[in-house]
Formats: structure tokens, sequence, C-alpha cells
């Protein structure tokens, strides 16, 4: 912005005269004494930030009547804002700093709070009603109609806040910035004023809007680096709404659109009260933007060309070259993108009030665009005279200097005045969770689980439970053990260890260290099974190669080595280390005569690796008479001829257990996928789950040979 110099003679001009010099003692006779400034008080300082200027307005709120003292509006040098959001904010706030400091000067008054609005950019809108019981015999007051129309907007807070936005893992941080009371129902019964009868149930349906916390936090984060504290803040739309269509209007179904550079927010009144809200981001930019592009020209140059109201219009474009363009013209190119913005309002409209409304006003800066309100009228298909622009004999329960100059786009600014006197615009309390600082509504009654949502706590984080159990079934025997306990939630404010519904109040600190989860209940085969005793080995029996000694079983297949038992885990341990334990595995005949290495067993022989078990031969009458010389030598060919016969086995050490492994039929000495493929069914699934796969320490390979005494890990 250009330096600004005080009212008075220019500088340099030849009038000046040159006053004589003068000693210090008339100097000091001379000097004026600084003129101090009055404090705030009951003035309001109504701050309307928006895309295209900021406009300030200072009240004073008389009865019923809101006085109009100054206003200011300073244009943004540059595009610090888009669509109503504020993207430069340090930009913003040097701008909030000069309508301050023009103000300032010229009302002598020291300004330190300033009421605020914003945009309905993201608007969400959530309709609720809340039933209270009432006192019997007592008259219901303007104090307990109050009281509850701020508990169901906390309570519309609490419960819906986090559903706003339900596709996210983490909700959305959203703050409520303004509410209408939809009707209040007193025993069954619609009512427009309770206050003075009596009644048991009370219920009062409101409909809330919320914008997301980034769109809120932008605007009090501008007006705090302007060094103003933000003292209540409402919605563009509710405020408007305020100036031109006051409490006694709205039995009419009236809309209302305040079209600014950046947004254009809906409200609709009905039956008396405001029933919905609606916000579309198209809006003046967008013409201004048109002209950009036919004319070549930047941002500020289209501005210019737009609003001037010169029949003929000189600017320079991009490349430098001077160019003149008629007003007429002007229009043709601005009346596409002007056609599109009425459809955009005249949808949002619809979608709010869901027919044409009875009547519709336009407010805001941009409704002053050359005919669109004839083109909005068409949209609805309404009489051309139901759509009005605003301007200063509209404006309602306002009082201001002949020779201030209200317009419509100076709607929102006043309607934050309006808003803010009659206290209907939302004062928000700063309070400080896990170090973070917080802008929550006060409704004088907000407890820790409304910030939840805020400081991004999801409240199951504050309900955490204990460790899972953990059941399973050993050796027939259904065992279950339990998780252990979870810390609790620990919530602490200002030092003081409270609860979720203790209530919070401005400048609180707020530490929330959410539950600990109890851990899971957990077990290991070796917990119960000492593994130790736990070795497996080959025998023949019957001409077949089976596993012998102590297994362990998992879900009916073995287990190698120890492992973490898991919920619903079958666990039995199976003792083949004898010959009846064998035959009982294979289904012989607990009556048939068995023989261990080619003599008779009774089947309680305890079994070594590489023994045979074969049926008993029956019993052959030798007809000779053999002498003792010549049965030596016959029990010793056959006991040589026996052991020649048996077969040679590969003793190997699997996950530290001891196994002989029966020689291949080739002959050959086995490989490491035989291996594989004895101690599992599925010997791919097992190579495929498992971290480690050794053959003497080194990386096993499929077809590499097995000799004895190799040591093999599979885990």
């Amino acid at each position: 912005m250009s330096e600004k110099r005080p009212v008075g003679r220019p500088k340099g001009s030849k009038s000046a005269k040159k006053s004589p010099k003068k000693t210090a003692k008339q100097t000091a006779s001379v000097r004026k004494t600084p003129q101090k400034k009055l404090l705030q008080g009951d003035i309001i300082f109504a701050l309307d930030i928006g895309t295209h200027s900021i406009v300030g307005v200072l009240a004073k709120k008389i009865n019923d009547i809101c006085e109009i003292i100054d206003m200011q509006t300073v244009i943004h040098e540059k595009r610090c804002m888009a669509d109503g959001q504020i993207e430069d904010i340090s930009a913003v706030a040097e701008d909030i700093r000069t309508v301050r400091k023009l103000l300032e000067e010229r009302n002598s008054i020291a300004l330190s709070k300033a009421c605020i609005a914003a945009a309905g950019r993201a608007l969400k809108t959530v309709r609720a009603s809340w039933e209270y019981k009432l006192a019997k015999d007592k008259l219901i007051t303007a104090e307990v109609l109050k009281t509850t129309e701020l508990d169901a907007v906390r309570r519309t807070c609490a419960q819906y806040i986090s559903k706003i936005n339900p596709s996210q893992d983490e909700p959305a941080a959203f703050y409520c910035v303004g509410h209408s009371v939809v009707s209040l129902t007193l025993d069954g019964f619609k009512v427009i004023k309770p206050e003075g009868h009596r009644g048991e149930r009370l219920t009062t349906e409101i409909i809330a809007a919320f914008l997301p916390a980034y769109v809120v936090e932008s605007l009090c984060a501008a007006v705090d680096e302007a060094d103003l504290e933000v003292a209540s803040i409402t919605l563009e739309p509710i405020a408007a709404m305020n100036a031109v269509i006051p409490q006694e209007l709205r039995l009419i179904n009236l809309a209302l659109c305040d079209i600014g550079a950046g947004t254009s927010d809906v409200a609709v009144s009905r039956d008396g009260s405001v029933v919905a809200y609606g916000m579309a981001t198209v809006a003046g930019d967008e013409i201004t933007e048109a002209v950009m592009k036919e004319l070549l020209v930047d941002f500020k140059t289209a501005e210019m060309i737009k609003t001037s109201s010169e029949d003929e219009i000189t600017y320079t474009d991009v490349l430098l070259a001077e160019h003149k363009i008629t007003r007429k013209r002007v229009m043709e190119i601005i009346e596409p993108a002007s056609r599109d913005l009425a459809k955009v309002i005249a949808d949002e409209i619809i979608s709010a009030n869901i027919t044409p409304p009875q009547a519709i006003f336009l407010v805001g800066g941009s409704s002053k665009l050359p005919g669109l309100a004839k083109m909005v009228s068409e949209e609805l298909n309404i009489g051309e005279n139901r759509v009005i622009i605003g301007r200063k004999e509209l404006f309602r329960g306002i009082r201001a200097d002949e020779k201030t100059a209200l317009g419509a786009e100076h709607t929102t600014p006043v309607g934050i005045a309006v808003s803010s006197g009659k206290g209907v615009s939302y004062d928000f309390t700063t309070i400080t969770v896990n170090g973070k600082r917080l802008r929550a509504l006060d409704t004088n009654r907000m407890t820790v689980f409304e910030l939840l949502g805020l400081a991004k706590i999801k409240p199951e984080q504050l309900m955490a439970s204990s460790g899972k159990p953990l059941s399973f079934t050993l050796r027939g025997e259904k065992i279950t053990l339990r998780g252990k306990a979870s810390s609790p939630a620990e919530i602490i404010v200002n030092g003081v260890s409270e609860s979720i519904n203790t209530v919070v109040t401005k400048g609180d600190e707020i530490t929330i260290i959410p539950a600990q989860k109890g851990e899971d209940a957990s077990a290991k085969l070796s917990d119960y099974i000492d593994l130790s005793t736990v070795k497996t080995f080959s025998v023949t029996a019957f001409d077949k190669v089976v596993h012998a000694g102590i297994s362990v079983y998992v879900n009916q297949k073995r287990a190698l080595s120890d492992r973490r038992i898991h919920d619903g885990d079958v666990i039995e341990t199976v003792d083949l280390s004898t010959v009846a334990a064998i035959a009982k595995e294979l289904g012989i005949d607990e009556n048939e005569q068995l023989m261990l290495n080619g003599r008779e067993a009774n089947g309680s022989e305890v079994l070594k690796s590489g023994d045979i078990i074969t049926y008993a031969k029956p019993f052959t009458q030798v007809s000779e008479v053999i002498t003792p010389e010549e049965a030596d030598s016959s029990h010793t060919e056959t006991s040589s001829a026996s052991d020649s016969s048996k077969p040679v086995g590969t003793t190997i050490t699997v996950n530290g257990i001891s196994s002989v492994f029966p020689p291949r039929e080739d002959g050959k000495p086995p490989i490491f996928l035989d291996i594989a493929t004895a101690f599992s069914d599925n010997p791919t699934e097992l190579l495929s789950r498992a971290a480690t796969i050794t053959v003497n320490g080194k990386i096993a390979r499929l077809d590499e040979e097995i000799f004895d005494g190799d040591v093999i890990i599979i885990e």
C-alpha cells in the first residue's frame, strides 16, 4: 500500500511559511500533549476478513439498536486469500493492523479485541432435537430457554462432530460456528415463545453449522498476529441474516445469498427460523478471471475493468500494450461467467430450500454485478421484483450517520456487529491440551470429553481393554489364560487428576494420557512340555519306515521345535517308544505275536533307532538231529544273515532332536528335500514359511546330500 500522509498542507507547497526558530522554553510551551486513547470497553470492533478486502466496523449497542460509529475498508494488495480461505496469514494480519490503526486514530480508541465471521467453505450442517425435563409448576424463563439452547448446541457438538466425516480414520477437527433454533415444542405442542408458560417437557430443535478447524484457525491466527483477541465468531450468512432479515421476518420463506469475491453463502428462513445453510466456492473472482483471460491482464487490472463505471476504460495488458474498451464490451465478456454464477446461486438456494423461496436478498460486494439479480430470477423462474440487491434502506435495527455510505458490500461486517450486540455470536475459549492451544466453543459447560475431537483424540483411546485371553487344549484338557489388565487413562487438569466429565474453562491446561491396552495372554510349548524328552527316530515296522519315540502334535501336525501357542490350538503328545505303541498306532491286533530284531517281543520293549518289528514266524519242526556244535554254527550264520539284512539309516539332528533317516531304495544318501518331505505333509509350505534353513550352519540346497552327523535347522 502507498504511504498515507496526515490531512493538511501537501509536502513542498509554496504557501507553506517557514516557522521562526523557537527557544527550548518556547518549544516546550507549544508542544501538544498526546491525546490519551480510550479503552475499547463496550465498543464492538467487527472485522469482515474477505477474499478481496477487509472491512472494519466500530459499533455500539444502544437498547435494541446497533449504532454504526465508523467504518474502514482496506483492499488486499495481493491475492492472499482464495475462496474465503486465508493463504498468506502474515499479509492478512498486516491489512488487519492497517484497518485497526486507521480506526484507532480517527476515534482515539485502543482496540484490543475483534468479532469475526467465517465464510462457509467446506460447511457441514447438522439438525438435531433434544428434550429437557422442566421443573413442575415453575414458569419457563428466558434464562431457562437460553440454557437449553446452549446445552442443545453442546450436546450436538459432542454427539455429531466426530460423525461429520466418518470416512477418515481419525475424526476431523470441526468447529461449531453458528446455530439456529428451528423449533420449540412444549409437552408435544409447538410454541413460538415458551417464555412465561409452564410445562414438563421442552424439546429444542436446532440446526448447527460446522467448519473445519483449519478454516477457523487461519482466521484466528491472522487476528492473533495483528495483536488482537478474537472476542467472538459467527458464520457470514448468519451475520448477514441478522442485518437484513431479523427474527420478525423469518416467518416468510426468504433466501439470502452473500456473494463475496471467493464464496457465495446461502441462508434460508421459514416458519420463524433459519432452517438451512449452503455455500459455493464460486463468486466474484470467477467474473474477474474471465476478464483476465479475455483481455490478457493481471488480476488487479481485471478487477478495475470489472468495477469501473466509465463508458470507456483504458488499460494496459501483460504485453505492455495499451487498449481502450467500452463498458458494453466488458458486459459482453462477463455475461457467460455471470450466468454461471447465477446458476450456481440458484442451485444452492434450491439445495437448501427444495423449492424457490418467496423472495431473495442478494448481498455482498459481488451482488452489485449488473444484471445478476435478473439472471438469478430467470434461473429460479420467479419474478425479477422478488430478487433484490442489498442497500442501506434494507438494514434493520441499524442506525448510522447520513454520511456513512452503507451498501450491499457492508452487509456482513454490519451483521457481525449486530450479531455480537445481540449475543448470537460465539465466544471461543482457549484451552491447552497436551501442549497444543485449542479454541473451543464456550457454552459455560464445556467438558474434557468435548475437547477430544479438537485434540484429535479418539474416545476409545480412553477406554482400553484388558489383553486378549488365550485358550487351547492340552492332552484333552482345556486351558484358558487371561490377558493382563489395562492401564487406565489419565486426565490431568491444571495439575490435578480429573475425569472425562470435568468442566473446563478458559486458560486451563489439560494433559490426556491415553489408556494402555493390557498385554495379550501368551504361552509356548516349552511352558507345558519338557521338550528335552521329545526325541524321534526311525524304525522299520512290517516293512515300512515309521517314526518312533515321543512327538508333539499341534492341530494334528508334528511340531519340529518350540513354538508359540495360538488361540484354539489342540496340543497332544504321542509316545511311540515301545513295540506295543507302534503296533497299536499301526492298527495291529494286540494278540498278534511280534518280533523285535528277530526275537520274540512282549510289547514293552523300548525302541531305538534302526529297530525292526516283524510278525513272528510259525515254529518249524526239524527232523534231523543237530549237535550243539552244529546248532551254534547255525545260530551264528543266522545271526550274521540277520545282521547283514538289517538296514543302516542316516543319523541326523533336526532342530535339536536326534533322528535316524532310513536308507533310500536306490542305496544313495538322502537329500535335503527327502528330510523336509519326511517331516511335513506339505514341505513346500514348510520351507516357504521358514526363516532359517541350514545344514551344518550353511544355507541348505534342496538337492544337498545328507550324511551321518549332519545338523539341520528349519525354523
